[in-house]
């Protein structure tokens, strides 16, 4: 058998292999999308967090009443953050939450976040502080790459909270 007659066997089936699968979606009780849409939110221990984008974030910058909370890695929290933004990584989460807790009161709105869409960290410390009873939390899902991208305030250097004897270095070409 010749190079096209091989070729063509191949593409053969591939046609017919995809014509299978997409038959069986079709017919399926829960058929896939053809278009991936992430979810809206999630819920953890029977909390709706809401998934959010560096641009709906960014209008909670200004809420005194929302606390952002970078789950990173130290070394990239102490590198540069959200403007304000409390550290508080998943690795540590239990033995560093007396320390932050001060910067996390219950009524507020949480925003956390870390790298990136790919990134679990935001929502495994969203899931902590649902079971502590936190209510009010968001996940920015686009990550700090997002923000920073976008030109949005940050802050370069270490903070573990907000406090007022400390002068931040920030972009605020944006505020």
């Amino acid at each position: 058998m010749n190079v096209s007659g091989i070729l063509l066997r191949a593409i053969l089936i591939a046609i017919g292999a995809s014509a299978v699968g997409l038959g069986v979606n079709a017919v399926s009780g829960r058929m896939l999308p053809w278009v991936y849409v992430p979810p809206k939110h999630v819920v953890l221990s029977g909390v709706m967090v809401p998934l959010i984008n560096e641009k709906e974030a960014r209008r909670f910058l200004v809420d005194t009443g929302t606390v952002f909370v970078d789950t990173r890695l130290e070394k990239d929290y102490a590198k540069s953050h959200i403007r304000g933004a409390v550290f508080f990584q998943p690795a540590d989460k239990e033995e560093r939450f007396p320390a932050v807790q001060p910067f996390l009161p219950e009524y507020a709105r949480l925003v956390l976040y870390c790298y990136g869409p790919e990134c679990p960290m935001a929502e495994e410390v969203a899931l902590f502080l649902a079971q502590l009873g936190y209510k009010d939390m968001m996940i920015m899902t686009a990550g700090f790459r997002n923000w920073d991208k976008a030109g949005y305030p940050i802050e370069n250097g270490s903070r573990s909270g907000r406090t007022s004897d400390e002068e931040p270095s920030s972009r605020s070409s944006k505020d």
